[in-house]
């Protein structure tokens, strides 16, 4: 009796932490990122190949040890609204932050200083062996088209927004986020870009939308997965390696 009871508190208290840790392994693993700026084939590029391929390995260990947890709190279900908003985010991340509206904002003002620095990484110049090159490359499309959309998604879909409507976060359904939610999010995506803040906030908002509509997580990590693919590719056909 006791050991099922136990079962149903699991199944109604869900722990927070699995949903947290992807996240935050992945931003400490990223902040030792060396300095790349300008670096071909020395000790930095080699340093940041490392850890691109140790945040594909980490992530994916975590989340597979916890994928039967998110499944019981987020079956997997999804459809065709994913994709739409996926391709529609791209295009207007692309396209806000081209603009660049946030330089020109802070010009104006006289606040110059504060245009965050945009430095890319260019593998086809600063990675001149071709069998490191393809490594990285394949790395960094998995971690920028499955780990990261995983990761961020539980933490900031499965247990962040919920947390900001109610602290007993496990009793709130994702169709049932508030305005409150959405801004948290909105303050979220200034925070964690910058460079590209509006191009954010417009793309984080669209899938916020897109959790309250359909109700359904995997909806947001296809998104996310969609726009981050098409990114990707965007990046390396156009050389816009600011993106990345």
């Amino acid at each position: 009796m006791l050991a099922t009871e136990e079962k149903q508190n699991d199944q109604q208290e869900p722990a927070a932490w699995p949903f947290i840790i992807p996240f935050v392994a992945f931003m400490a693993i990223a902040s030792r990122s060396p300095n790349v700026t300008g670096a071909v084939d020395d000790v930095a590029v080699r340093d940041y190949l490392y850890l691109v391929i140790t945040q594909v390995v980490v992530g994916t260990a975590i989340i597979v040890y916890c994928l039967r947890k998110y499944l019981r709190e987020f079956p997997f279900r999804i459809d065709l609204w994913a994709f739409v908003v996926g391709v529609g985010g791209v295009i207007a991340w692309v396209w806000l932050s081209n603009l660049g509206l946030e330089a020109k904002a802070l010009t104006a003002v006289g606040l110059e200083s504060w245009i965050p620095e945009r430095v890319g990484f260019d593998p086809f110049t600063q990675i001149t062996n071709p069998e490191r090159r393809m490594v990285f490359l394949v790395f960094r499309f998995t971690l920028l088209a499955a780990i990261v959309p995983i990761g961020e998604e539980l933490f900031l879909r499965g247990w962040f927004v919920r947390y900001i409507e109610n602290p007993d976060w496990y009793t709130v359904k994702l169709s049932a986020v508030g305005l409150s939610g959405i801004g948290a999010v909105a303050v979220y995506a200034i925070a964690t870009h910058p460079g590209e803040a509006i191009a954010a906030v417009v793309w984080f908002t669209m899938v916020t939308i897109l959790m309250i509509k359909t109700g359904k997580f995997w909806n947001c990590v296809v998104a996310h997965a969609v726009t981050n693919l098409l990114l990707g590719i965007y990046v390396v056909q156009n050389s816009q390696w600011h993106f990345w």
